[in-house]
């Protein structure tokens, strides 16, 4: 008999020996077993599996992620399912909502957040995925890329619920990306799919990112524009599917029309904060800085965008802000711009191009100068532990590190 609220992780994997310690480590103490479908690994990612007491189940790639992905699903022996991959970590935090939500369900299965970091901290982005479900047979995976749930959980008249979870993924960085080829190896499978299933809305969406991603924006446009045609704002992906159109549109070189995107979507979804914050990028290209600033102010009052499978993390707050002070500074104004910058780095210090911009505001003045005036919003211990964690310091950031470290000497000495 299977134990109420046993959790299984189920995942794929194929040299994964950069990541997959980490990744498990995260959940060692949270899962009850690990089931893990490797598809042909040639490095240490077995030998690291087991020794967490995973269960590996070798298989050749079946050139399908959702048939990898349903091997795993029907070996569990929990009530409860995990899916991750292994460029994925459990933020700690969250360990114990996840089992309550798994001892006490409210749902189902449940989209959780899957937070992207990036080579830049200020590039975060986050989206909700199903992930933890019922072990149950009719839950399956569809689609042999960019697999999903959601049609699964509909036909088996399941629920879908939200559950604030996170995983921290470390995929998109450029040089994860690169070395995987990630971009390639999609294309060429979306491109099947979408060969065998023209309709399907999802897949389409999919390869305009994937076409997106790789600059090819004329055809991330045609296939937006085809997808778009078999939805509509009442589909969750809606949204999304908006939003690719109006960054390939944009980047492009058509802004006029990608906000005219962006003002549909808005009238279908105001509370979508993307859309605010992308019209206000384009708003920004084309010079209408006034217009552009009132665009980020409406991002600030909506807030980040809840209820939404994804969103741009930081447009609701610190991204505007910093937003806001280019549009100041595009209109003569530096001391407005200088003080939104100061407020944009007290709510996110990582934010360096917010820190790069006030030194530029403040360019004749001294580095002392410079650093009472960071002070203003943000601490002595913060700005060192911000500054040291950033690589290659450029010479105004190295500068006021040192400046910052001479003052704590300073005061110290002076049982401040």
């Amino acid at each position: 008999m299977k134990e109420p609220g046993g959790l299984s992780l189920a995942m794929i994997v194929k040299n994964e020996e950069m990541f997959l310690a980490d990744c498990l480590r995260s959940v060692q103490d949270v899962v009850d077993e690990m089931v893990i479908v490797d598809t042909g690994s040639t490095d240490a990612t077995i030998e690291i599996a087991r020794s967490f007491g995973a269960r590996v189940i070798e298989i050749e790639w079946p050139h399908d992620f959702s048939k990898a992905r349903n091997i795993g699903l029907d070996a569990v022996s929990m009530p409860w399912v995990l899916v991750m991959d292994a460029d994925e970590e459990l933020v700690a935090d969250d360990a114990d909502k996840l089992r309550q939500a798994v001892f006490h369900p409210t749902a189902d299965a449940y989209n959780i957040r899957i937070v992207s970091v990036m080579e830049r901290a200020e590039d975060i982005s986050e989206s909700y995925v199903t992930r933890v479900m019922r072990a149950h047979p009719a839950l399956r995976f569809r689609g042999a890329i960019h697999e999903q749930l959601f049609n699964a959980i509909v036909d088996a008249g399941m629920s879908l619920g939200q559950l604030d979870v996170r995983l921290t993924h470390k995929g998109y960085l450029g040089s994860v990306m690169q070395q995987r080829n990630k971009q390639e190896r999609n294309r060429i499978l979306l491109e099947e799919e979408v060969t065998k299933h023209p309709d399907d809305f999802y897949m389409l969406w999919q390869l305009a990112q994937t076409y997106f991603g790789t600059a090819r924006y004329d055809d991330a446009i045609k296939i937006s524009q085809r997808a778009l045609k078999l939805s509509s704002p009442n589909s969750p992906l809606w949204v999304l599917a908006m939003t690719t159109y109006a960054r390939s549109l944009l980047q492009a070189g058509q802004p006029k029309k990608a906000r005219r995107v962006l003002q549909e979507g808005q009238l279908a979804h105001p509370k979508y904060t993307d859309f605010w914050y992308l019209e206000g990028v384009v708003l920004f290209q084309m010079k209408a800085w006034g217009q552009a600033e009132a665009s980020f102010r409406r991002c600030l009052d909506i807030g980040e965008a809840q209820g939404y499978l994804a969103t741009d993390t930081g447009i609701g707050g610190f991204k505007s802000l910093y937003r806001i002070a280019q549009c100041e500074i595009m209109q003569g104004e530096g001391k407005n711009a200088l003080a939104y910058l100061l407020i944009t780095i007290k709510q996110q210090p990582q934010y360096r191009s917010a820190w790069r911009a006030i030194f530029e505001i403040l360019i004749g003045s001294t580095m002392g100068e410079v650093l009472n005036t960071i002070e203003l919003s943000v601490g002595l211990d913060q700005i060192i532990n911000t500054l040291s964690t950033w690589p290659q310091l450029d010479d105004n950031e190295q500068h006021l590190l040192e400046c910052a470290k001479e003052k704590v000497q300073e005061q110290n000495l002076a049982g401040v």
